[in-house]
């Protein structure tokens, strides 16, 4: 069974991973196609998709307001969330190894900042101190908010991952495919980057963004088949958690819960504080891999598969509803208002709305 499983990921992520090498548990993965990134804010989707970035209006059931280039260039897709930074811009990066600040009103171009030497795979992070971007070339660059380099750091391996942020003491964390988590003051007074610690190798690539809990404390997934919490403070490992897959992304945290997937097609349900396993729902269960965090709203987890279902599972691990959108669903799924919101991959719409019973309310495609 398990061979058959590894047979299926590999057919269906060579569809998403142009070049995946994996020696051991190094996670060498060298480049990436991708798939739509979407960010809602104040009522307007920005969706990242292959030649454009789209502003699609949430309040008038998914009419475009703006596409950012207005005609498609071959040298240009884009495929990382967009960001909104405190002062209002949008941050998007293109695998032309270009980040832009656009106007989210407009479209416009701000700035651009052009000196990264490969793809922005992952989205900015963007504070009151500036704009830290993760690139595909193993740097992270720290922009001031009008996008002037201040300094860079650099890891073993690419970076696939958007830093999260400590807003009580404005350091950054930084998860990288050479296994580590590192920390690092957000400060773009100085010119060069100041780290405060790192992990040891945690046994595999950190691809998905880390889940920092109010308490300090960090939660991420690995290529390893492990979760791990680490102490924000020092980088110290609390406990971690044998998966039966590959994970992808960081874990949904609710009530002293974590809920997430592997790439198997298992989803689990853990305590925050010890790692152990409330339950899980095995691939028999849901019918794809599971690459996206789910989304917790109103004791409803949301949970979207490569298959191209959404689920809607109960805090107990049961079914309430399932519905398959066309394409495949592999960024994690939203919300605006009571309309959920996903993204397929491949099928015949770029954005898809639904209610909270699962029924389709509509579609967006350009």
């Amino acid at each position: 069974m398990r061979n058959m499983k590894k047979k299926h990921l590999t057919i269906t992520f060579s569809l998403l991973i142009a070049a995946f090498l994996v020696t051991g548990c190094s996670g060498e993965i060298y480049a990436s196609t991708g798939w739509p990134g979407l960010t809602v804010h104040e009522g307007t989707a920005y969706l990242a998709y292959d030649n454009h970035v789209f502003a699609v209006d949430l309040n008038s059931n998914g009419t475009e307001k703006w596409r950012f280039p207005e005609e498609s260039e071959a040298r240009i897709t884009f495929f990382a969330p967009p960001t909104i930074t405190p002062d209002g811009q949008l941050i998007v990066g293109g695998y032309n190894n270009v980040l832009y600040s656009l106007n989210p009103e407009t479209g416009q171009v701000n700035w651009e900042f052009t000196e990264a030497r490969n793809r922005f795979i992952a989205s900015a992070l963007a504070t009151h101190d500036g704009i830290f971007a993760p690139d595909g070339d193993k740097n992270l660059y720290a922009l001031s908010l009008n996008g002037e380099l201040r300094w860079t750091f650099s890891t073993e391996k690419p970076t696939w991952a958007r830093p999260v942020a400590q807003p009580e003491n404005g350091n950054i964390y930084l998860p990288s495919m050479d296994q580590r988590i590192y920390a690092l003051r957000s400060d773009l007074n100085v010119f060069e980057p100041v780290l405060l610690w790192q992990t040891e190798k945690l046994g595999g690539a950190i691809v998905g963004v880390p889940t920092l809990s109010e308490d300090g404390i960090l939660y991420v997934g690995t290529f390893g088949r492990m979760m791990y919490a680490i102490r924000a403070s020092d980088g110290i490992i609390l406990w971690q958690t044998e998966t039966d897959g590959w994970v992808w992304d960081g874990p949904a945290l609710a009530s002293g819960r974590l809920y997430f997937g592997d790439l198997d097609g298992n989803f689990y349900a853990l305590n925050a504080g010890n790692g152990n396993q409330f339950w899980k729902l095995s691939p028999e269960i849901l019918d794809g891999p599971i690459v996206g965090t789910p989304l917790v709203a109103n004791s409803t987890i949301y949970v979207s598969t490569e298959s191209g279902s959404l689920y809607a599972l109960t805090t107990d691990g049961s079914i309430r509803w399932s519905q398959n959108v066309g394409g495949r669903l592999h960024a994690p799924p939203q919300i605006f208002n009571d309309i959920l919101l996903v993204t397929p991959t491949r099928g015949d719409n770029h954005l898809v709305a639904l209610n909270r019973n699962g029924g389709i309310l509509w579609t967006f495609s350009p």
